[in-house]
Parts: C-alpha cells; sequence; structure tokens
C-alpha cells in the first residue's frame, strides 16, 4: 500500500514538474526569442554613424545585427541596402531595397533608392517606375529624376 502512495506522489510530482518546466520554457521564449527593437535601434544607430565615417563593412555588421534584433524593422533593410550599394553589392542592394518596400510600402527612399540603382545598371524604365513611385510617396527633389522620364 505505502509503494503505491509513493509511486501515485512520484507521478503527480513528475506531472507537475514538467508542467512547471513547460510552463517556464514558454516564459522564456516568449520573451527572449521576440524582437528587440531598442537594441535593433541602437544597432541600426551605430550602422548609420559607421556609414558617415566610410567604415561601410562595419556599418554592414551593424545593420545585420539591427536586422537580427528587429526583422521587420523597414529602415534596418534600407540602410543595409544603402551600405551594400556602397559596398559594390548591387544585387544584395536591391533584394534590401525591395525588402523594405515589402515591410513599408509607404516608405519613399529605398524607391528612390532603386531608381539610382536602376539608373546605373542603364534601365531607364525601371528607374523611371521607382523614381515615379518615390515622388507619389512625397520624396523632395525627384523632379530633376522624373522629367527625363517619358
Amino acid at each position: 500500500m505505502q509503494n503505491n502512495y509513493v509511486y501515485k506522489f512520484n507521478r503527480s510530482f513528475s506531472v507537475a514538474f514538467r508542467i512547471f518546466i513547460i510552463g517556464i520554457l514558454f516564459i522564456g521564449f516568449s520573451f527572449g526569442c521576440g524582437h528587440n527593437v531598442k537594441k535593433a535601434n541602437d544597432h541600426l544607430q551605430l550602422g548609420i554613424d559607421k556609414t558617415y565615417a566610410a567604415r561601410h563593412q562595419e556599418a554592414l555588421e551593424e545593420f545585420n545585427q539591427a536586422i537580427k534584433n528587429n526583422p521587420e524593422s523597414s529602415e534596418a533593410y534600407y540602410y543595409r541596402g544603402a551600405c551594400k550599394r556602397n559596398l559594390q553589392d548591387i544585387e544584395g542592394s536591391i533584394e534590401d531595397y525591395k525588402k523594405s518596400i515589402e515591410l513599408d510600402p509607404n516608405f519613399a527612399e529605398p524607391y528612390f533608392s532603386l531608381g539610382l540603382l536602376y539608373d546605373y545598371l542603364q534601365d531607364r524604365s525601371l528607374a523611371c517606375f521607382y523614381y515615379r513611385k518615390a515622388e507619389a510617396l512625397g520624396r523632395p527633389n525627384t523632379d530633376e529624376y522624373t522629367r527625363w522620364c517619358n
């Protein structure tokens, strides 16, 4: 009879312990694995500062960390795209600008930057498409670029 009581106690304790562990893991993943916007913004600002100092490789690492901490940051993708452009990674730059637009279709700067890149690549049609999108979103001074578009 005593063995049966010990067995029930051990089994109840085992179930309670498992529930406790699962709860702790859930809380840990809920808070520890989410986006860390403050950390992302800190890396973003460091990346911008390093870009202005022409330390593009270091800036790229900061933008990568910003995106790692907040993969929903349109601004981080935009700045990483600009950084990649400075490093002559044109394809990577285009991908990041497009991702920035995907995350925030009303952010004019990546459209304008894509226009500049497609102008550089001598694809006037795509350049004009992106210049016009930037202009429609209110980006100033695009008329200097769109006046050459048909």
